[in-house]
């Protein structure tokens, strides 16, 4: 295999796709799907109203008027109390159907009912024309709750009830490279978002290259390539152009996330629950070290796969039913590691991280979330590493039988026979 050649057509593959439109537009646009998510996100904490006007009916309970006092103590909240009373029984049917007609004459925007209960002292319900917005309705069962408590206890029993109720139970990893805190979530968030980055781009690209080689091959530009270079050099300047195309956008992508994470994140709502995470540890060196491991090995063996498939191929049709086998194992590799996370160490995480077609997503997983013995990591990455180059051997026989093939597509027998006598 003459090397020079294959940098030729890895470069051609190369300044292809990075100088494409589709490449630009998804380079830029994926980053800002997560922005504009990043922002709705935010959007779902505000209230974003000049006043709330409010009205508390007990029914009996007797904390109607410590529930006032807390309603219109509430600093997020502007919150206006327009009645506050006591209903006896014979009332409550038609002093309730009074405020309903408020409502719907939009001179009351709700009413809180608080009703007597044996075991917890009142519950409450809340009737609105919006009663979609989980901040408002955060503020008002917790101003319910206290009520509620302050009628129980009071000075500084309720105020240490208060503590053990905010008190969250800290979570520390222990490994052989000491204790980390942080726990689950740390490794929830950079597992998810890094295996993301790896399932969108061998997806993307694997069936963009696909795609490119069938149209070639079905224009027949193929045959003056081939006549140039063979087609296993051909096959292999292809995927190291992908390669580089996807580790430019993966370059940019880790750029712009840097921007966002330093310039966007502090100015949306969403940003303290992000710091306080903790997103240095779950973006460590470490962590993107082992991405960075199992994304190019995992890239180049699934491209492999779209590329042989693509080369068996003669019309997008056809590829449109031949890539379900290409994507089935990113597709399960990427589902199981919502698994992986929450069993890290069960035989079934243990095996799938071993099987090479799911090594790119389970053991990257189980590296964030149990750093599993580093024999293990190795021995993963060295079946992985052994598995691209037996892929990109197979892809080559029928690279080299295929490509030039036209009318039916082979069947997997088919296939095999090729991978036998070629």
């Amino acid at each position: 295999m003459n090397l020079g050649k294959v940098a030729q057509v890895a470069r051609r593959e190369y300044v292809a796709r990075v100088r494409s439109k589709a490449f630009i537009l998804t380079t830029l646009l994926i980053p800002g799907l997560f922005v504009v998510w990043g922002s709705i996100s935010g959007l779902l904490q505000r209230t974003d109203i000049d006043q709330l006007r409010l009205s508390v009916l007990d029914f009996g309970t007797g904390i109607g008027a410590n529930l006032t006092e807390h309603l219109e103590g509430i600093e997020e909240l502007p919150i206006i109390i327009e009645e506050s009373f006591e209903v006896g029984p014979a009332e409550q049917d038609a002093v309730r159907q009074r405020m309903s007609n408020l409502i719907r004459e939009d001179d009351l925007d709700g009413y809180l009912v608080l009703r007597p209960d044996d075991e917890i002292l009142a519950r409450a319900q809340y009737f609105a024309r919006e009663t979609g917005n989980p901040v408002i309705i955060g503020r008002l069962e917790r101003a319910v709750s206290v009520a509620v408590l302050e009628n129980w206890f009071s000075g500084e029993e309720l105020a240490r009830l208060r503590r053990v109720q905010g008190a969250d139970l800290e979570t520390i990893t222990v490994s052989d490279e000491g204790e980390e805190a942080g726990g689950f979530w740390v490794a929830y968030i950079s597992t998810f978002v890094l295996g993301m980055l790896i399932y969108m781009m061998t997806l993307m690209h694997g069936q963009q290259m696909a795609m490119a080689i069938v149209e070639e091959k079905s224009s027949r530009l193929i045959e003056l390539i081939i006549g140039a270079v063979t087609a296993v050099e051909f096959m292999a300047g292809k995927i190291f152009g992908v390669l580089g195309a996807g580790l430019t956008q993966l370059a940019v992508w880790i750029v712009m996330g840097l921007v966002a994470v330093l310039f966007v994140l502090p100015g949306l709502a969403m940003a303290d629950g992000l710091m306080e995470i903790g997103l240095a540890e779950a973006f460590s060196i470490g962590t993107l070290s082992y991405f960075l491991i199992f994304f190019m090995l995992g890239y180049v063996m699934y491209v492999t796969m779209f590329a042989a498939i693509g080369a068996t191929c003669n019309s997008t049709e056809e590829l449109q039913h031949a890539m379900f086998p290409a994507m089935m194992p990113i597709l399960i590799g990427f589902f199981s590691t919502f698994y992986v996370m929450t069993n890290p160490n069960a035989l079934a995480s243990r095996v799938l991280s071993f099987i090479p077609l799911f090594t790119p997503f389970t053991m990257f997983a189980r590296v964030n979330v149990a750093e599993p013995p580093l024999w293990e990591v190795w021995l993963a990455i060295l079946l992985l590493a052994v598995a691209v180059v037996l892929s990109v051997y197979a892809a080559a026989k029928v690279f080299r039988v295929s490509i030039l093939m036209h009318g039916k597509r082979p069947a997997i027998v088919d296939i095999w026979r090729m991978l036998k006598t070629a």
